[in-house]
């Protein structure tokens, strides 16, 4: 079983979006990424809609786009994406650009918890600076990380309809490709894995991956896979198999 710890959350970027860098604590962004801090590769998102993180422990300058990079109407102040083509900028100087977004509530059960695919969204990420990138670099554990680089961004819900609380281990693995897979070990930031999910409840949360480097991804769905829940660090809940999403 995972243990992860919840100080972890606020070292990292949160944007006024919600699926790159940090920002006010009530704005909202569209990426998240695990703390560069860290003692392990086993790391919590913040919240979701931050692109890539920036250390809290760096003292960056803030990154205000030009008038000319905001006047677009795809332009998204709040950074709150919702739509194809809308576009915001984090405090370090990454711009983020929706690129995808699907809905698909698709499910899958083990034992006494469900699981939904809630919303999945492919984000394109461009530093535009020298910070930016070697941020994104530190936060995903890529030297010299090519951008612009994108990053899948998972929604779902955990529902217990058991009688007694559970803990999950979050997601076990997202398999982009056959030879392309994400997991805690490997560039996903999953903010689902340690949570107490208590009798009769539900736990809405996210998790974030790296999906490519330059070029856009090309794959049409992804499978993913969640790990079993735990009771005492007993296991009482099996992981789950593979569940397809189509983009």
């Amino acid at each position: 079983m995972r243990h992860v710890k919840l100080p972890l959350l606020v070292g990292l970027a949160v944007l006024t979006l919600g699926l790159t860098a940090c920002q006010s604590a009530d704005q909202k962004s569209t990426a998240s990424f695990k703390n560069s801090s860290a003692s392990s590769k086993k790391y919590s998102a913040p919240k979701p809609d931050a692109a890539v993180s920036s250390s809290g422990s760096k003292k960056v300058a803030t990154y205000h786009p030009s008038a000319s990079q905001t006047k677009s109407p795809n332009y998204v102040k709040s950074g709150n994406l919702k739509s194809t083509g809308q576009y915001t900028f984090d405090k370090v100087g990454t711009e983020l650009n929706l690129r995808q977004v699907k809905h698909p509530q698709t499910t899958i059960k083990s034992g006494k918890l469900t699981y939904r695919i809630t919303t999945i969204r492919i984000i394109k990420n461009t530093a535009k600076t020298a910070a930016a990138k070697q941020m994104a670099a530190d936060a995903l554990d890529v030297p010299n990380i090519k951008s612009p680089y994108y990053t899948l961004q998972v929604k779902f819900t955990i529902s217990n309809r058991g009688k007694q609380a559970v803990t999950t281990d979050g997601i076990k693995a997202i398999r982009l490709t056959k030879t392309q897979r994400l997991t805690a070990m490997a560039q996903l930031s999953d903010a689902s894995a340690g949570k107490t999910i208590p009798a009769g409840s539900k736990l809405d949360t996210f998790a974030t991956g790296l999906a490519s480097e330059k070029q856009k991804p090309t794959f049409k769905s992804v499978k993913i896979a969640f790990n079993g829940a735990y009771v005492d660090q007993k296991q009482v809940i099996a992981p789950t198999g593979w569940l397809k999403v189509a983009l």
